[in-house]
């Protein structure tokens, strides 16, 4: 009887052998991790934007645009924002009609316009045409007593973030490539 069971044994005693190796193939076959998504930093534009109520339309207009990880990262920009109160004289279905997920490249260069590359405070504004992010020119004028941009008043200057300035405008700036759009008008 004993004879039995040594063929018995030398079978499991032989798979025993190869269930380290099964263990080490399904190792090397878990997924690599996953790519780390970009993230918004603490203290950049967008979480200046993010954590100011004067801004949640405008905040949920960069992050259906993907501008909030732009603006939230490491590259300086200035930005001349405007309020949920700007926002809210465009008519409210040509608001809806920006946020459509098929319109995301007009919302981009709507948001774009009112960004310029680089830290520029309201000190180092001069008069003229500047270039912004969405390839147009906007036009700035600079007196004594105040800084338009597109013949709008900026009322607050100079919020600086980590990665820009933010300088507060009352009034959504209109790209001439987007005239027109769902009653979008200068």
């Amino acid at each position: 009887m004993k004879s039995e069971y040594i063929p018995q044994t030398l079978l499991i005693l032989g798979m025993s052998a190869f269930i380290p190796n099964a263990m080490a193939q399904d190792n090397t076959n878990e997924k690599a991790p996953a790519t780390e998504k970009a993230m918004v930093k603490k203290g950049s534009l967008t979480a200046t934007i993010k954590d100011s109520v004067s801004f949640s339309t405008l905040t949920k207009a960069l992050v259906a645009a993907e501008l909030d990880v732009v603006l939230g990262g490491n590259d300086d920009f200035t930005i001349f924002a405007p309020t949920d109160e700007a926002f809210g004289k465009l008519k409210p279905e040509v608001l809806r009609k920006l946020l459509l997920p098929e319109n995301k490249e007009k919302l981009r260069s709507l948001l774009l316009y009112h960004v310029v590359p680089g830290k520029v405070m309201a000190a180092d504004l001069t008069s003229g045409d500047v270039k912004t992010m969405n390839g147009e020119k906007a036009n700035i004028s600079v007196s004594r007593d105040k800084i338009e941009i597109e013949g709008n008043k900026v009322f607050s200057a100079d919020v600086v973030a980590k990665n820009g300035i933010l300088h507060t405008i009352g009034t959504v700036l209109i790209p001439e490539s987007l005239e027109g759009f769902a009653g979008l008008d200068h």
